[in-house]
């Protein structure tokens, strides 16, 4: 005889003390518990695979270059995605240095999207444009991504 009572989602057998449990029973509710669990595992929709997760385990990616002075230089970034956004900086620098008697600002710091960024940034795919100004524009502004002597650091976001 089978089990007296089943469980309420899967229907898998309960038995009670007089029931006498056969090996059908055992392998019926095996074979439905596995076939369960492997459908809910594999459902894409709701699980990623351990590569899939270890990406997202580490979600940055960070290095730094040195800045050789160049009026327009491409970066190319070795990580493993491709970034979203990003931030650059100026190791030892403001964000923004004002010279109030040559009436300039000088712009250390940026914010880089595929779709926009700081001036004087730009990002496609992995690879990261970075601009110095020898000349101001916008009549007073310089973009600093690119000085000579300069390290800077970028921190790349999927």
């Amino acid at each position: 005889m089978s089990s007296t009572s089943k469980t309420p989602h899967y229907n898998l057998n309960q038995w009670i003390g007089t029931d006498i449990p056969k090996m059908e029973d055992f392998n019926r509710d095996n074979a439905l518990m596995d076939s369960t669990v492997y459908t809910h595992h594999a459902n894409a929709s709701i699980h990623t695979s351990d590569t899939e997760r270890s990406k997202w385990n580490n979600p940055y990616y960070m290095t730094t270059y040195f800045g050789n002075g160049s009026s327009s230089r491409t970066i190319t970034l070795s990580c493993d995605f491709e970034p979203s956004w990003g931030i650059i900086f100026a190791v030892g620098k403001l964000p923004s240095v004002t010279d109030f008697p040559n009436e300039s600002d000088y712009n250390y710091f940026g914010l880089v999207s595929a779709n926009g960024t700081t001036l004087g940034l730009g990002l496609s795919a992995n690879r990261l444009t970075v601009l110095q100004n020898a000349t101001p524009i916008l009549g007073h502004e310089y973009r600093n991504f690119n000085e000579n002597g300069v390290t800077y650091v970028v921190i790349m976001f999927r």
